[in-house]
């Protein structure tokens, strides 16, 4: 038997889906899922206290957290680094990865197999959860220290004041994808090239994020 790898191609519906490095997902019509993360929203809302707040910083400026999602500071960063993982301290937000929502991952992992129809096993781990306020961000980073997808679940209370901004790997060009009112589903590719990309937010943006790999061998 050969050793279990990680390669570019799915062997799924995901390959026809993506094209290049990124796609939107229309997920809205499946009202199991959409309940489920409703219900994890709310609670959310609910608790907002019990919450990890340590990258929270009230006073910053929206002029300054715009200027550092610009094409230039991705310039310096990538003079120094080829790659950076994560953005660190460079974001404003809310946390909640400690919180599992393990009913809604299960959710997600049946309607991914429904939609994908994957011919391999998948494997599906919690990525990134954040509350990004009014304003806040997350800068440059590519997350492609883990192979593979990610899928990002994002709720906007209001349209067109939060968005999904990253730099095409192949033409170099700088694309921003803006958050239409409600759930939004974008998913992307972390390899074999780093998918440079940022977040923000004028508006309260709660975003569920999952690692998809798909495992041949």
């Amino acid at each position: 038997m050969p050793e279990e790898s990680l390669n570019r191609s799915t062997d799924s519906k995901l390959d026809e889906l993506v094209s290049g490095y990124f796609t939107d997902l229309d997920l809205s019509a499946l009202p199991a899922l959409m309940n489920h993360l409703e219900d994890a929203r709310c609670w959310l809302v609910k608790n907002k206290d019990q919450l990890d707040n340590k990258h929270l910083n009230p006073i910053l400026k929206k002029q300054e957290i715009q200027d550092r999602l610009s094409a230039k500071p991705l310039a310096r960063i990538k003079l120094k680094e080829t790659n950076r993982f994560v953005a660190l301290d460079d974001q404003n937000q809310i946390k909640f990865n400690s919180i599992s929502f393990s009913p809604l991952t299960h959710r997600i992992a049946s309607t991914l197999m429904d939609l994908l129809q994957p011919q391999g096993r998948v494997k599906l781990f919690q990525s990134g959860r954040n509350w990004y306020p009014n304003p806040g961000y997350m800068a440059w980073h590519t997350n492609s220290n883990v192979k593979g997808f990610r899928l990002y679940c994002s709720h906007a209370i209001t349209e067109g004041a939060s968005y999904f901004r990253y730099e095409d790997p192949i033409t170099g060009e700088i694309i921003t994808s803006w958050d239409e009112l409600g759930w939004n589903f974008r998913c992307f590719s972390a390899d074999p090239e780093p998918l440079w990309h940022c977040v923000y937010s004028e508006t309260d943006r709660i975003s569920f994020g999952y690692g998809l790999q798909f495992i041949h061998g």
